[in-house]
């Protein structure tokens, strides 16, 4: 059997400093509770795009049916079983390799588990970092960084750090960690 593969460091890239996309001739409607994207044709009227649509009748219909399939037992009962049998085989993964692992981490210097890039698949954004450590982060920031340009109005003018937190009426010596409002629900 072949070793697992290895993961290597990737360079970080600054998003500000990519190009946008070019600008696309189509437009998202709302018709009868659901988008529908519609597209330029040649005499620049705007037509329904080639691509499938669905009807809110539709979406209740499939959403009816995941909301059945979650709430069915046998359903929960294999999710669990297979959830399980993953998480054994991720630990026995971790037994038999922690000793490879380590030595490829420690070969890899400047790299440990504080500056490894965090990649959050769930909406809740706010488990990157606990609450006091997001206030820390935001006073250095300002401390720092208060005239980095970091927010673009609807209408072009770009905000500094320091001009957002004007705009909010925030003092960054006054926020204490309730004020923050990222308790995890």
């Amino acid at each position: 059997e072949s070793d697992p593969p290895t993961t290597t460091a990737t360079k970080v890239e600054d998003p500000f400093t990519k190009p946008l996309l070019p600008p696309m001739d189509a437009c998202v409607r709302v018709e009868k509770g659901t988008f529908r994207v519609y597209t330029l044709n040649e005499q620049k009227q705007w037509i329904p795009a080639k691509n499938k649509h669905i009807t809110i009748d539709q979406f209740i219909e499939d959403y009816t049916l995941l909301s059945k399939m979650i709430i069915d037992g046998p359903l929960q009962s294999f999710c669990h079983r297979r959830l399980q049998y993953l998480k054994t085989k991720h630990e026995l993964h971790t037994l038999l390799n922690e000793v490879k692992e380590w030595s490829e981490a420690k070969s890899a210097s400047h790299t440990d588990f504080y500056n490894v890039q965090k990649v959050d698949t769930h909406i809740h954004a706010v488990a990157s970092m606990h609450q006091k450590s997001l206030l820390n982060f935001m006073k250095k920031k300002m401390e720092v960084s208060s005239n980095m340009q970091v927010y673009k109005k609807p209408n072009g003018t770009i905000l500094t750090l320091k001009e957002v937190f004007d705009e909010l009426k925030l003092d960054i010596n006054n926020i204490d960690i309730d004020q923050l409002g990222v308790h995890a629900v």
